[in-house]
């Protein structure tokens, strides 16, 4: 009969089990990809606020008016949208039509896995193609107001769409593997 080990909270921790119940993790590089879109975006997301706020403000101050503000609000909710596809989809966090989940089991179940991530990454990828298209249509033109190149803010959607590429192939990969629930308030 062996003896259960107690674990006390101040004294040391005992090793991870490293059994069929432990949880597949990105390699690091997928990990710190994730944190820099994360980083974009809540940059985004803060731009927008600010941008907002500033516009409310400058109703009851003339002299802040600026156009420019308009314009840096509606790209950051262009930045914010797409920088997000490939996290959106590495973490499972993306919109799905989970009917077929349901109804399929075993087997079957990781193939539509599989064949679900392989489309989704077809997708992504030919969107990546149609950015570069449009970047290198219009190299010289820019924004109205702030004068930003516009082929930056096609980048965006293209490195968006090519994160995407890269998690939804990594998905066909692991479609047997257990798929953890997205929490949109565990942003890893």
């Amino acid at each position: 009969m062996a003896a259960d080990t107690v674990v006390s909270p101040d004294g040391p921790q005992p090793p991870p089990e490293s059994g069929p119940e432990q949880q597949w993790r990105e390699p690091r590089v997928l990990r710190t990809w994730a944190a820099i879109e994360l980083w974009i975006a809540c940059l985004a997301l803060t731009t927008i606020f600010l941008s907002v706020l500033w516009q409310v403000i400058s109703r009851y101050v003339p002299a802040l008016n600026w156009p420019g503000v308009g314009e840096l609000a509606n790209y950051s909710l262009i930045v914010l949208t797409f920088i997000m596809v490939g996290y959106l989809i590495g973490n499972n966090g993306h919109i799905t039509i989970q009917i077929i989940d349901y109804v399929v089991k075993g087997r079957a179940f990781v193939v539509v896995k599989a064949v679900s991530a392989a489309f989704t990454g077809l997708i992504c990828a030919a969107l990546v193609w149609e950015a570069w298209a449009l970047i290198q249509a219009y190299p010289t033109r820019t924004t109205a107001a702030l004068g930003i190149p516009i082929w930056t803010l096609y980048a965006i959607p293209m490195l968006g769409f090519a994160s995407g590429t890269v998690r939804a192939f990594i998905r066909v990969f692991t479609a047997a593997r257990e798929d953890v629930p997205f929490d949109a308030a565990e942003a890893r």
